[in-house]
């Protein structure tokens, strides 16, 4: 096969979309977190302790869900809206992998957040990284189930991220809401179980296990499968993205 079938052919440039776009913005982030705490270190070593893991599991805690978002929203259906499929695809391609490809990349930049941001840690507070196996698969967890969510919408509306932001946030407060104790009806509980799992996104917490862990990854799993179906039988320029 001639270079330019290559069913990888369009990996080289998506990954540099990836680290030009959200990879930059996360090594900015991540920076500037490194900075804000060596500071902290200097002056605060007898008043609290600044641990690579604490800093670790707090940061990940607030920001897993918006990482996946600035890594894969309107994965699908920017093309779509800019008509850049029209040249993506003038060459035999199959949509669903170009956008697997697309997608699986997004992942990676997700999940080398914890790493480079361990290694700054480590450089800066001279000791420890906070990088733990639980870690890293709560990270992945929720990249599968934010990025499976995000990915399929985006087949069907620009407002992918938008939605799945909205839908987490609620989502997760009503979680909360349950484990004080608040009165909730049997209706408004069946609406809150049916929708993803978002509120088991805690990359801080041990790693899920049992029927927690099925639900996070099947769910995710399937939401990812779906999408590549639709991309496979839904022609890009049909219209209908919002």
């Amino acid at each position: 096969m001639s270079g330019d079938r290559s069913p990888l052919r369009y990996a080289p440039w998506l990954a540099r979309d990836v680290a030009m776009g959200p990879g930059v913005l996360f090594l900015v982030v991540i920076a500037v977190v490194c900075a804000v705490f060596w500071r902290l270190s200097q002056g605060a070593q007898n008043m609290f302790p600044i641990t690579a893991e604490l800093i670790q599991v707090n940061m990940l805690n607030s920001v897993i869900i918006i990482a996946v978002l600035i890594a894969v929203g309107g994965i699908v259906s920017g093309d779509a809206h800019n008509g850049y499929y029209r040249a993506f695809f003038s060459k035999p391609m199959p949509v669903w992998w170009y956008y697997l490809q697309r997608w699986i990349l997004g992942g990676i930049a997700v999940m080398l957040i914890p790493v480079v941001l361990g290694l700054g840690l480590n450089l800066v507070l001279g000791e420890g990284h906070g990088i733990t196996a639980a870690l890293m698969a709560n990270v992945a967890i929720g990249f599968l189930l934010v990025g499976g969510a995000v990915l399929l919408l985006s087949v069907f509306t620009r407002r992918d991220w938008l939605i799945v932001f909205v839908v987490a946030t609620a989502q997760r407060a009503f979680a909360s809401f349950i484990e004080v104790g608040l009165p909730v009806n049997e209706a408004t509980k069946m609406a809150w179980q049916a929708l993803p799992p978002f509120h088991l996104l805690k990359p801080g917490s041990p790693m899920l296990e049992g029927r927690p862990l099925l639900h996070a990854v099947g769910y995710g799993l399937a939401m990812t499968v779906i999408a590549l179906v639709l991309l496979r039988v839904r022609p890009l320029g049909s219209g209908g993205r919002a």
